[in-house]
């Protein structure tokens, strides 16, 4: 689901005038995708170029400490429920197919394309932190971030091949 994105990201950085291919990688910031150190080896003019061809395809771009911080809407695909539950990531779908909610699900997204984009034993591990979180929220009554559901999936069905 990142590939695609960080393609976009890739075809706009090889326009930019710089010192050196810039780095371009996952950030840990739950805010954002991804990060880029363009500021660090191109100019001003190049930098606000590049931001602006980004906005103009929906990305949202901010500088912190030398790096732009990037983060777009991750395009959804079908829902496709499977067949089989396995693992916490199947825990976590099943939970969210039983128990569908409404709170915002962006950074949840965010969070499981970049742990995606690692393999299966960082979903993994994202999924078993979930997996106690959502327990804890249905117990309270409060509700899931039934967004997820179709990235989850997508991800179990990825994994699959």
């Amino acid at each position: 689901m990142l590939t695609g994105l960080r393609q976009a990201v890739q075809e706009q950085l090889a326009q930019v005038p710089a010192k050196r291919k810039p780095a371009l990688r996952r950030t840990d910031d739950p805010r954002a995708l991804l990060m880029c150190d363009l500021p660090r080896i191109a100019d001003e003019a190049a930098v606000m170029s590049f931001v602006a061809a980004l906005e103009a395809e929906g990305w949202r771009v901010w500088q912190e400490t030398g790096w732009l911080l990037l983060d777009h809407a991750v395009p959804a695909s079908e829902m496709v429920w499977p067949e089989a539950y396995t693992g916490e990531s199947g825990c976590c779908l099943w939970l969210l197919r039983q128990h569908p909610g409404d709170a915002p699900a962006e950074a949840y997204i965010r969070a499981l394309v970049k742990a995606a984009e690692v393999g299966r034993q960082r979903v993994e591990w994202l999924c078993s932190q979930w997996h106690g979180e959502f327990a804890a929220r249905l117990r309270e009554h409060l509700p899931l971030p039934g967004g997820l559901a179709p990235y989850l999936a997508k991800v179990m069905k990825e994994e699959e091949k």
